[in-house]
């Protein structure tokens, strides 16, 4: 434990600034964590709560001959590292809700849309069910306490003072973030099958019965056979979005490598 006598040591103060700036760059982009309806003091504050506990495992850089346009980049590197991080497990949510909006579509909740509280956006009624259901998953898993060990593996992987500029980086992300459309189709393969092999037997009924009205058949057909899967594919739906956060702390593993060189 660091004596009080370290809150009067510059270095301390400073190094103690860029931990708070990593870690509120990661709660303040991490699913839950970063949500809207947590207050940003609230935020804050367990950030700096955060810092404190890991500030006795992180050495202490000296910047007795850093020039202050140093120290603002260093700044700016602890805060995209810190966003980085929380972006890659917020990928995993939008891939979850992007898949929600499509089979919100294709069951006819096209223009049902409610407020997401997360992202202050409208999303369609399905998406946010299979968003709240997501974040107690989230919870029931550990995803929270996930979110806390990348903050601690990243101070072990890349130090405060060392950053690898690197294209690879760049490139890792956005390839994560094009990884968002197969969580997606993971996500909503059930339900999108079942829809799809109903649309099409809706069409050669309305080809063998033409009397029959089709849109005002198949609305609520659609409707009830599309609860029924969603309802049933829960499990599958779990056991998916365990193997997808659990593919989150590789992600967070590659990331720091490169970042750290």
């Amino acid at each position: 434990m660091n004596s009080f006598y370290d809150l009067l040591n510059t270095d301390y103060l400073l190094t103690f600034f860029l931990i708070v700036i990593r870690v509120s760059g990661i709660l303040f982009t991490a699913p839950v964590f970063g949500s809207g309806v947590v207050d940003v003091r609230l935020r804050l504050f367990f950030s700096i709560i955060v810092s404190i506990l890991i500030i006795n495992n992180v050495s202490i850089i000296s910047f007795q001959n850093v020039s202050t346009l140093l120290l603002i980049l260093l700044v700016i590197k602890e805060l995209l590292i810190g966003i980085a991080t929380g972006v890659l497990a917020r990928f995993i949510f939008a891939g979850v809700q992007f898949g929600g909006q499509l089979i919100g579509f294709q069951m006819g909740f096209g223009v049902v849309n409610i407020l997401d509280p997360q992202t202050n956006t409208q999303v369609s009624i399905i998406a946010q069910f299979q968003n709240i259901l997501m974040i107690l998953i989230f919870l029931a898993i550990g995803g929270h306490l996930f979110v806390i060990k990348a903050i601690s593996y990243s101070f072990t992987n890349v130090p405060l003072a060392k950053f690898t500029f690197s294209s690879e980086g760049y490139i890792f992300l956005v390839e994560k973030f094009g990884s968002i459309f197969l969580t997606a189709i993971k996500i909503i393969a059930p339900v999108f099958v079942t829809l799809l092999l109903l649309h099409v037997v809706m069409g050669i009924m309305a080809r063998l019965v033409p009397q029959m009205n089709v849109l005002i058949v198949g609305f609520p057909v659609q409707i009830a056979f599309g609860l029924l899967v969603l309802l049933l594919s829960l499990s599958y739906f779990y056991k998916i979005f365990e193997k997808i956060l659990y593919q989150y702390l590789v992600n967070i593993d590659q990331l720091f490598k490169i970042l750290g060189g």
